[in-house]
């Protein structure tokens, strides 16, 4: 941001600030948080519009800068399939993860919920550290689970929706281990939607009141191993697969990429307008 401002005062640019985090409140951040408020305040006002990926980042920015909040532009993958078009659940029931491999994505607890759920295997899906896929790998030995974790590695972006189908429930159980994290919407919530896969969600309040207000998956009381396994087989349940899978069709219909390129698009003209420039969308 401090280069692209420096850019705008050179050549009259415009800048969008777009924040996909709290980025002084994000997941093992080194800097001085009060550093990165003070930088935060600072690109929130000076930009020419600002967007966020998430409403609890939204209402967090409002409250916390004192500004007008502002919209939030959903991560919905640009999918032509739909839930209709990819692979039921079949077979054994499996939960499938998504996503970077690292601390606060509730890989550790769904491991060792494994261990209370005989009939259920995980499959991880994702790029990470080398040694923190060794310590996932140890703590299912240690749990006596390794045969059914398996880690498939990294995918091309576009292949993720497809890589999640055919799970008997999707893996969202992000803990709230920094406030970044308790007010997060993940990329993976809507990648799940778009395979067809209800989602198993951890009880972080944004993420999980999707989840509950539309039906398309369960939400865990807790980050406890007991906990994560009962909604494990609240999912798993044929007679709640049914419904969750309907429930899922109904809100990948509803939202879609083509529904947030509005508000991705208004932030842009808002930019230009607030400096007497016009645009076509």
């Amino acid at each position: 941001m401090w280069p692209a401002l420096a850019i705008r005062r050179l050549v009259g640019a415009r800048v969008l600030y777009d924040s996909h985090e709290l980025w002084a409140d994000r997941n093992g951040r080194p800097e001085w948080r009060p550093g990165l408020l003070a930088a935060e305040a600072v690109f929130v006002r000076a930009a020419d519009a600002v967007i966020t990926a998430s409403p609890g980042y939204s209402a967090a920015l409002a409250a916390r800068h004192r500004i007008a909040e502002p919209p939030a532009v959903r991560n919905i993958p640009v999918d032509s399939a739909g839930p209709g078009d990819l692979v039921a659940s079949f077979g054994d029931p499996e939960v499938v993860y998504v996503g970077g491999l690292m601390p606060g994505r509730g890989l550790e607890p769904m491991i060792r919920a494994l261990a209370l759920l005989p009939e259920v295997t995980l499959r991880i899906v994702g790029p990470g550290r080398v040694s923190y896929v060794a310590h996932l790998r140890q703590l299912a030995r240690v749990h006596g689970v390794e045969e059914r974790v398996t880690f498939d590695g990294a995918v091309p972006p576009a292949a993720v929706v497809a890589s999640a189908s055919g799970a008997s429930l999707g893996l969202a159980a992000i803990e709230p281990i920094c406030r970044s994290y308790e007010l997060t919407l993940p990329n993976k919530l809507f990648e799940y939607v778009r395979a067809g896969v209800p989602v198993l969600s951890s009880s972080v309040p944004v993420l999980a009141g999707v989840v509950r207000d539309h039906g398309i998956g369960v939400v865990a009381a807790s980050q406890s191993a007991v906990d994560i396994a009962a909604a494990v087989r609240a999912g798993i349940a044929p007679a709640a697969q049914a419904g969750l899978r309907e429930a899922v069709g109904r809100f990948a219909a509803g939202n879609t990429w083509a529904m947030e390129t509005p508000v991705l698009n208004g932030a842009y003209l808002q930019a230009l307008a607030a400096h007497g420039r016009s645009c076509s969308p």
